[in-house]
């Protein structure tokens, strides 16, 4: 796996290397150079050689101070560290943009969702709306009803007075219909004399039951124009 950078503690590699010199310090480099990019090192010497940009004779030369610097198997527990040390950073950056993500996909979720009852919610409103307007509207309109019914209901009737003068003729003409109708030993109605007819009126008066006291009395209802008159 490639790397495109590797970490050079300076202070360390210095302490370290002090027993090489500059053509082992440049094997030495190239060598750990190749192991931080593949995470291992060939074993035989014409490979490392190559990778040392050396002969093979040259690189027998350096071999022993540089393979010294190495565990057995041409290991190097620094590096392996480091390796390590990147892989777990690679990782919890990688997890840490996943979590990212989720959280942004399902925030991006929850908004759209809350959008979609907002919507349907003033759309219901909407519905209703027209639904619920002649029915705010009926008790008003019912109240103005019943106002005018309950004003209606306290006026006195205008009819009452009419009535009174209606019953006064009624109660007349059936006198006279009775008198018309009476047997052969009575005088028939228009034989009465003004006399015999108040008497009549006073008996039907004193039988008939007493008058609303709150209804106003007619004009015409004791007046003696309107009694039958005899001849």
């Amino acid at each position: 796996m490639g790397r495109a950078w590797m970490p050079l503690y300076v202070g360390d590699y210095l302490r370290d290397t002090r027993d090489l010199n500059t053509l082992q310090h440049g094997a030495y480099l190239l060598l750990i150079m190749h192991y931080w990019q593949h995470a291992a090192l060939p074993s035989d010497d014409a490979r490392l050689a190559a990778i040392a940009g050396l002969s093979v004779a040259q690189w027998r030369r350096v071999r022993e101070p540089v393979a010294a610097k190495f565990a057995a198997g041409w290991k190097h527990k620094r590096i392996d560290a480091e390796l390590a040390k990147t892989e777990r950073a690679i990782m919890q950056r990688r997890l840490a943009g996943q979590r990212g993500g989720i959280k942004s996909g399902i925030a991006r979720a929850v908004a759209q969702g809350e959008a979609i009852i907002r919507a349907q919610g003033r759309a219901q409103i909407r519905a209703q709306a027209p639904a619920e307007a002649p029915a705010k509207r009926a008790p008003a309109s019912r109240s103005s009803e019943d106002e005018a019914g309950g004003e209606a209901a306290t006026k006195p009737s205008s009819t009452n007075h009419n009535q009174r003068i209606d019953s006064s003729f009624t109660a007349a003409a059936q006198s006279a219909r009775e008198a018309d109708q009476a047997p052969p030993d009575r005088k028939p109605a228009s034989q009465w004399s003004r006399q015999e007819l108040e008497a009549l009126f006073a008996r039907r008066a004193a039988a008939a039951p007493p008058p609303d006291t709150h209804a106003p009395d007619g004009p015409n209802a004791s007046d003696p124009s309107h009694e039958p008159t005899g001849d």
